[in-house]
């Protein structure tokens, strides 16, 4: 097992956790339900998903591990920008 992989694995865990509590904490603040067709709902499923396979599946590569901190990044670009939308109304 390779101790980079192992520690990127580790450090998208904690990345996904983190854009995980402000989709969670938007929602709470903006009373949104969750219903699997509210695109908050299906970015916080897309999340999760992403986190569960770094923890199920231990057989990926840098390259691969590249692919979901991208994803996470989007996630959490897209989450912070809703937020800051939502606040200046």
């Amino acid at each position: 097992m390779d101790y980079f992989i192992t520690a990127k694995e580790e450090v998208l865990r904690e990345v996904a956790a983190s854009i995980t509590a402000k989709i969670t904490r938007y929602m709470i603040d903006n009373d949104i339900k969750i219903d699997h067709k509210n695109p908050m709902s299906i970015l916080l499923d897309t999340v999760n998903d992403l986190s569960d396979s770094l923890i199920e599946n231990s057989d990926y590569t840098m390259d691969e591990l590249e692919k979901v901190s991208a994803k996470f990044s989007f996630a959490r670009d897209y989450i912070d920008e809703v937020i800051r939308k939502n606040e200046r109304q």
